[in-house]
């Protein structure tokens, strides 16, 4: 159970899990109560835990001992020596390959590429042709829908006037009507109204009684006779 060796160095019969502390045949097998229990100190972490006192005393101590190690041991004499007699020779290294030919071989993948980068070219420009038109038949049907609505607007401003011309001719026949009227039926009315009061407006000698009743209406006859011509 001491720290330092590996498994297949082990001396104990038994396995041991690592995070209960307990020995049994066969770890694949074991139950484990998930409580912490380092076998080394007995604190309630599992066993390879770095926190361990004792884990911590071994690497401290195995550092330690390869430091010293690397620190002490004694130069390498014979390479030392072999390095002393080595003599530089150019004709003990190759000579550096020749230069690959400039003439690339054809590679059919490499066409195929090329070829479907002008095939996206093709698309690409197809693609902005079709945008180009798109925008046009926007542009034209803005504009004929703008026509249409002035078009709309002159048929209404069409119907407008009809409708206008309709009620002034209604207003006229309605005016020719009351003038018709006035000057047939009203007129000669009032000219035998205002005879009959110029007829009471006399004494017996023929002298008019109020003179200015007679010229209010000899004035009232003349206006009407210039409406009726």
């Amino acid at each position: 159970m001491t720290i330092g060796h590996f498994k297949n160095q082990c001396t104990q019969i038994k396995e041991t899990c690592r995070t209960c502390g307990e020995q049994i045949d066969d770890l694949k097998n074991h139950n484990c109560s998930k409580v912490e229990k380092c076998i080394h100190c007995g604190q309630n972490h599992k066993s390879s835990s770095l926190k361990c006192s004792v884990v911590k005393s071994y690497r401290i101590e195995l550092t330690r001992k390869i430091l010293q190690s690397n620190n002490h041991s004694p130069p390498d004499t014979n390479l030392m020596n072999k390095n002393k007699n080595v003599i530089f020779n150019s004709t003990n290294f190759p000579h550096p390959p020749p230069p690959k030919s400039s003439t690339l071989s054809v590679n059919p993948m490499m066409i195929k590429l090329d070829e479907l980068i002008n095939k996206l070219s093709e698309v690409k420009n197809h693609l902005a042709n079709l945008e180009a038109k798109h925008d046009k038949f926007e542009q034209f049907i803005i504009k004929k829908n703008n026509d249409e609505i002035v078009s709309n607007k002159i048929n209404d401003l069409s119907n407008n006037q009809m409708n206008l011309k309709k009620n002034i001719v209604q207003h006229s026949a309605y005016i020719d009507r009351h003038k018709n009227l006035f000057c047939k039926l009203l007129i000669p009315m009032f000219e035998d109204l205002f005879s009959l009061i110029a007829l009471q407006n006399l004494d017996k000698r023929g002298n008019p009684l109020d003179a200015d009743l007679k010229c209010k209406l000899n004035r009232y006859l003349v206006q009407m006779k210039k409406e009726t011509e």
